[in-house]
């Protein structure tokens, strides 16, 4: 018989809840050390609070709630994981409904959440009122097999280590406003972006490339590398102006090459199924699809 408690997750429950997610979302790119800095880095709008389960001690179930701060429509998100032999008994039901308790508290009326594909995982969404809005494709790649390419006059590639944060941070915020998703990530000041995406842990800004005309990053592909050489092309992206000429293809390359050099074997990258220009970007340089994400909201 299960022995199950459900409580506040604490700092020193994230190594267990890293080990944990990394099982249930199989190609999610996280650490302990990640997990640490985004629970430090989150702002107090954000209200985020985190939720455990154990099993006679065992850690076999987490989530977490928010408010998604870096939308100017500040719905709520929330998101539960349980691990598969410690399911059918209620857990995932039990994690939701403080998820949902606490959002309420707060006077959120959208809530957003992203699930695995199971068929479990869609009916629990859809008894709790929630329905599919998006599917996310994730894609993943030997870098070892990306032969690297020169860029063309006039372009420079440049890692991103090297270049003026806020001029990132402004393409980053153009680029972002293109991709397809249930709300608009649209109100991210430039010191949160800094702790969420900067001085992330796990960002690879040596290896992470941009491409610079006329001193100016247009381009840009954002590399994480968790411990255990597990990978993932996070964002990549052109100003507007400056789309139309290869440039994705182009940073996303040379970024692979980087990896490849840093002993990645796959890097994984996610794209909303509607974006074609960012996935026939992917099959250009062996992308295959080797998973997906559903995207649910609430109403």
């Amino acid at each position: 018989m299960l022995r199950i408690m459900v409580r506040e997750g604490r700092s020193e429950d994230f190594g267990s809840a890293t080990e944990l997610l990394n099982s249930v979302w199989p190609h999610r790119v996280g650490s302990e050390r990640g997990l640490r800095h985004a629970a430090d880095a989150a702002p107090a709008n954000a209200h985020r609070r985190y939720w455990a389960a154990e099993d006679d001690g065992k850690l076999v179930g987490w989530a977490t709630a928010a408010i998604e701060y870096q939308s100017a429509e500040r719905p709520g998100f929330l998101e539960a994981s349980v691990a598969p032999e410690s399911r059918k008994a209620g857990l995932g039901t039990a994690l939701l409904e403080r998820c949902e308790a606490h959002l309420a508290g707060l006077g959120v009326t959208t809530v957003l959440s992203t699930t695995t594909a199971e068929e479990a995982s869609q009916k629990l969404a859809t008894a709790h009122g929630f329905r599919h809005t998006n599917t996310t494709r994730i894609s993943g790649v030997d870098p070892r097999t990306i032969e690297p390419r020169s860029a063309p006059p006039g372009v420079d590639l440049r890692p991103l280590a090297s270049l003026n944060p806020r001029k990132m941070y402004e393409l980053d915020a153009e680029a972002m406003l293109d991709v397809p998703g249930e709300v608009a990530m649209d109100d991210v000041s430039f010191e949160q972006w800094l702790e969420d995406y900067w001085r992330h842990p796990d960002t690879d800004l040596d290896a992470s490339v941009a491409a610079v005309i006329d001193d100016r990053p247009v381009a840009f592909s954002h590399l994480r590398i968790a411990p255990g050489g597990r990978a993932v092309t996070d964002m990549t992206g052109t100003l507007r102006d400056y789309r139309g000429r290869g440039l994705a293809l182009l940073v996303k390359r040379a970024t692979l090459v980087n990896a490849a050099k840093r002993g990645v074997e796959l890097v994984s990258t996610e794209n909303d199924e509607t974006n074609g220009p960012m996935l026939r970007v992917n099959e250009n340089l062996g992308y295959r699809p080797i998973g997906s994400t559903l995207t649910w909201s609430r109403p």
